[in-house]
């Protein structure tokens, strides 16, 4: 069975992409829990100097504010265990900015009017997702009505402070009443050239900045994906013209070797089978990655290039060939190899596959006892690849009908085949196709697939 290609979908990429952010947020919220956490103890141990009852009751709905998309995903993700997570849908991202503002605003009125700086830091959260405009609008319009909110607030109700509270005499016990006194139509007009509108600047700056710099990484990004999606569509192509040219041959060997065509198709698909099994067992999982067994599958059908070279008079004879005969067939190995190099060498990206083609041609016919051909090799010098195709190729071999023999049952052929493990193939092997010996059994009979 072949392993279908991945579509490559950049939407996917993109919403992955976002839920990524979406979990970044939700730790930048958990440090701001920290800040308001980190306040109340400045407080506690007087170095604010907010009283304490109200100190106390800001930084909890503070904290709460917070907590909300946390508690939110932990519920929905965790506890409940939803398969659709609330970071992949689009109106999280809201919640998340939305309890950003409304937290920072809170712990801007509490604290001194020179925290209201921390209001850029939802702006800088929102602008991490991809250019959406009404997030954008939606954060704009929070900045420019939270900003005001937390400096007059912080007038009204944060610590004393002697830049916003001009006239007092002491900071140190400004109630509620001496704040509302304060609070005249000139003071209040006042406040907003010197105190609001700098902050706002401020803070409109920091945020056009931040949607500015992600504006220009989204669209790299854009031009990326439009570029790893032309890259694709090249593969594919080179893929597919290397397919047609391995095509090409075993139709080209299928014209002068009688059941070859249906040979190459049968072996690849054995090859395949053994392969996967293989990747099964524990002692070859590590060994056979999906990326490596699909590479053996597609030089599968070049393991018989090599008989271009031979003389039809060998490759048609009815009978049994000569000693001189059976020494000339032999060389198709290493010519086999030779084709390879010759025609895929300039598939300087894909030297894997040229690697694999090349093992499989040239060292299909070795055996585990050392008494094969071209080397001699023995054991494990013979590469993986080839002792998987040695075991397909010996097996269809068997069980079709050939110009010098009949044809055998599969159950007899792979009988023939674990007799001779550990002489002409890898036990190990062997041990993985025994069993999965009826399903090569049921492949054998049933119809070949063009």
């Amino acid at each position: 069975m072949e392993t279908k290609p991945q579509i490559y979908d950049p939407e996917k990429l993109f919403q992955k992409a976002e839920a990524r952010v979406n979990r970044f947020n939700l730790s930048c919220i958990a440090w701001l829990i920290l800040l308001a956490i980190f306040s109340v103890t400045l407080n506690e141990l007087d170095i604010f100097t907010v009283e304490e009852d109200t100190m106390r009751l800001s930084m909890c709905a503070c904290a709460l504010l917070f907590a909300v998309p946390i508690l939110v995903y932990v519920i929905h993700d965790k506890n409940l265990r939803r398969e659709d997570s609330v970071l992949n849908r689009e109106w999280f991202k809201y919640l998340i900015v939305t309890s950003a503002f409304l937290g920072l605003a809170v712990l801007c009125m509490t604290l001194t009017f020179q925290s209201v700086i921390l209001m850029a830091i939802p702006p800088i959260l929102a602008a991490q997702y991809r250019d959406r405009k009404r997030l954008l609008v939606w954060t704009l319009v929070g900045t420019v009505l939270l900003v005001p909110i937390s400096v007059y607030g912080g007038f009204f109700y944060g610590t004393p402070d002697r830049n916003l509270l001009k006239g007092v005499t002491s900071t140190e016990a400004v109630t509620m009443a001496d704040r509302i006194a304060l609070a005249t139509p000139e003071r209040m007009l006042e406040l907003f050239p010197h105190h609001v509108l700098p902050r706002l600047l401020c803070v409109s700056a920091i945020a056009a900045l931040a949607f500015g710099i992600t504006n220009r990484n989204h669209k790299l990004l854009d031009e990326q994906a439009e570029l790893a999606d032309q890259i694709r569509k090249e593969m594919e192509q080179r893929n597919n013209l290397q397919s047609r040219v391995i095509d090409a041959l075993a139709t080209l060997i299928e014209t002068r070797d009688v059941g070859t065509g249906e040979h190459v198709i049968r072996t690849k698909k054995y090859v395949g089978m053994i392969a996967r099994a293989m990747q099964r067992d524990d002692q070859f999982k590590d060994q056979l990655s999906d990326t490596l067994i699909e590479e053996i599958e597609s030089a599968a059908p070049l393991h018989d290039v090599g008989k271009i070279a031979v003389s039809d008079v060998i490759l048609l004879k009815p009978g049994k060939l000569t000693d001189e005969e059976f020494e000339k067939m032999k060389l198709h190995s290493a010519k086999g190899g030779q084709v390879i190099r010759n025609i895929f060498s300039t598939l300087d990206d894909d030297t894997l596959f040229l690697k694999i083609a090349e093992e499989i041609a040239v060292s299909h016919h070795e055996k585990w006892n050392g008494k094969g051909y071209p080397y001699g090799l023995q054991g494990e010098e013979i590469p993986l690849p080839a002792r998987i195709m040695a075991v397909a190729d010996v097996f269809d071999a068997l069980v079709s009908v050939r110009v010098y023999k009949p044809s055998m049952t599969p159950e007899d052929a792979l009988d023939l085949i674990e007799s001779e493990s550990g002489t002409h193939f890898d036990p190990d092997i062997i041990r993985v196709v025994t069993g999965m010996r009826q399903a090569l059994i049921d492949a054998a009979k049933s119809p070949v697939e063009q």
